[in-house]
């Protein structure tokens, strides 16, 4: 008999605080229930498949164009193929994950009087929010399986609470749940549970297995296909146990068929899609908007250690985690080259993608549906730490540190005090341990040319905000009254003027709009802008404090001080005149 009174596994304790924490995060946020919810961006593409499929019944998406269904194009971003088709951009992996939710949402809709059943009302929203949760829960579970292989019960459960916790995938488990990061989490970590046993005794099943779930997370993001290194090397610790490999996956070739098969077996669907949207069975969709890689050019060193967004500065616990795989060869753990290797290959592949932030996200997201694998290494260094009573409380201590900094910083991306986008040192350091953004922050905080990128051009620029525009028609009045006093300006004027009635402020309008069209403002331009910069300071609390320590210690006046903030802010991080 099983004894229900069995104090719980320490592992056990921290999936069922997740199981409990995910759910009130998501309730206290309830983003699900605000503006477009969340199914937006990324996202619209990625769902797109289900109600297209299931509601609507029309792949080429032309039911978007009927007048009953024009609120959709909100919702429904089609690429156009080189055929005239609509599509879809993204692959239908994640659909496939989706669509338990999306039925039982449907199911809700159809039924309540209260929501639209079409594919977009409340309902759907929830039910997508709350699928990764699920996933989520099933990925711990199947990692915890992983590591108690190698670790024991406090190692595991503390590894788990990093990786959870202490990491963006809380991020995109509790809050932008419906990315596909907490979905390739799951399939990731239960390749690798598969793989695990695969390698010890290949069977049928587990082969047929890893054929379907390296296809399917394939499916979901296609750099993905870089975790088929991993059938090669897992467990391989040395040349001859490469050798042994080799010889083994020769020897059982009619397994690595029958896991090919059902690897092409999950793609058939999006092949037979892409062909009649495209004319091909291979379409690069992201082509149609001048998305590519640019292997010759790699952002490896910004992609981990940049303040755009470093993985190792947003999520330094993956930090400890790559030390930890330096100690797995002393635990006599085979799986230091398989880590490594697929590591640098999918740093280098990732950060070779034209838009190597990978848009609005919390952190390095491309780097989050790994991080099964990472906690292999991560729960070696905890191990190591935990086995040494001078490091016990130290490595404890620094996990629980590296938990709470990731929280803190969750929060203040949702307060924008980090870019979405990406940041750069300066507004950093101005937001660092700062729950807001301060007032300086909106003037010195930048964001990625998106047209010089896609060219593999990477250039910071100043973000658009309407106070900081200059018109022409502002232009055009900083001509007329830094001028107004100029009486040689004016009497050269009049003097090419027949009627001398002609009244002085026309006569400067008309001169003012000339050098406008000519673009010889920059003066203007710039006087403008530090007028703006210094009215900044002024009416920024904190900013004019900062001022007033600078000019104190320069030994310069407070104004003084704050015309070279203002130039200096300009000369770095204002749009300049030819960039109106």
């Amino acid at each position: 008999m099983i004894n229900i009174l069995k104090k719980p596994s320490y592992s056990t304790i921290v999936i069922f605080l997740f199981f409990l924490i995910i759910p009130l995060y998501n309730f206290n946020h309830h983003r699900y229930a605000k503006g477009e919810g969340v199914i937006d961006w990324d996202i619209k593409s990625y769902y797109a498949y289900l109600p297209a499929t299931f509601i609507y019944h029309d792949l080429s998406l032309s039911f978007i164009d009927s007048a009953s269904n024009q609120e959709l194009k909100k919702w429904i971003w089609p690429i156009i193929t080189p055929t005239g088709k609509k599509a879809i951009l993204t692959t239908m992996g994640l659909s496939v994950l989706y669509a338990p939710f999306f039925f039982i949402a449907h199911t809700y809709a159809s039924l309540s009087p209260q929501y639209e059943a079409n594919g977009y009302s409340l309902p759907y929203h929830v039910a997508l929010q709350f699928s990764t949760y699920i996933y989520f829960l099933l990925s711990l579970l199947v990692l915890k399986r992983i590591l108690s292989k190698y670790f024991n019960d406090k190692v595991t459960a503390l590894t788990l609470l990093a990786i959870g916790a202490g990491t963006n995938l809380f991020f995109y488990v509790g809050y932008a749940a419906p990315m596909p990061h907490g979905y390739n989490f799951l399939l990731i970590t239960l390749f690798i549970f598969i793989l695990e046993r695969w390698t010890e005794n290949i069977t049928v099943k587990d082969t047929i297995l890893l054929g379907l779930l390296s296809g399917w997370v394939t499916l979901i993001r296609p750099t993905n296909i870089i975790i088929l290194i991993l059938i090669l090397l897992w467990q391989v610790g040395s040349w001859k146990d490469l050798k042994s490999r080799i010889q083994l996956l020769l020897q059982k070739w009619p397994y690595i068929l029958l896991m090919a098969f059902f690897f092409v077996l999950i793609w058939t669907p999006q092949f037979t899609y892409w062909k009649y949207v495209s004319g091909k069975f291979f379409y690069f969709s992201y082509g149609e908007r001048q998305d590519r890689f640019y292997f010759n050019n790699p952002q490896i060193w910004k992609i981990l250690f940049s303040y755009e967004k470093g993985w190792f500065v947003y999520t330094p616990m993956m930090l400890l985690a790559v030390f930890g795989i330096f100690i797995l060869p002393k635990k006599k753990i085979k799986l230091a080259l398989p880590i490594v290797v697929y590591l640098v290959l999918m740093i280098y592949v990732l950060s070779s993608w034209w838009c190597w932030w990978y848009g609005g996200s919390f952190g390095q997201r491309s780097m989050v549906d790994f991080y099964g694998l990472m906690a292999i290494p991560l729960a070696t260094i905890i191990d190591s730490g935990l086995k040494k009573r001078i490091y016990k409380y130290l490595i404890t201590f620094l996990i629980l540190i590296l938990i709470a900094y990731n929280q803190f910083n969750i929060k203040q991306y949702r307060n924008m005090a980090i870019s979405f986008w990406w940041m750069n040192k300066e507004g950093y350091w101005e937001n660092f341990l700062k729950v807001k953004p301060t007032c300086k922050y909106w003037n010195i905080a930048m964001h990625p040319d998106y047209v010089k990128a896609r060219l593999g051009i990477y250039e910071p620029i100043a973000p658009y905000n309407k106070n900081q525009v200059v018109s022409d028609e502002m232009l055009i009045n900083q001509i007329i009254n830094e001028n107004r006093n100029n009486q040689i300006l004016i009497d050269s004027l009049i003097s090419g003027k027949k009627d001398n009635s002609i009244k002085i402020d026309s006569i400067l309008k008309d001169y003012a709009k000339q050098i406008v069209d000519i673009q010889m403002a920059e003066p203007y331009f710039y006087k403008i802008k530090i007028d703006y910069y210094l009215n900044q300071i002024e009416h920024c609390v904190s900013w004019k404090k900062e001022i007033e320590k600078k000019a104190k210690r320069e030994k310069i006046t407070y104004q003084q001080m704050a015309m070279i903030e203002a130039k200096r802010i300009y000369n770095n991080y204002s749009q300049k005149y030819d960039q109106r």
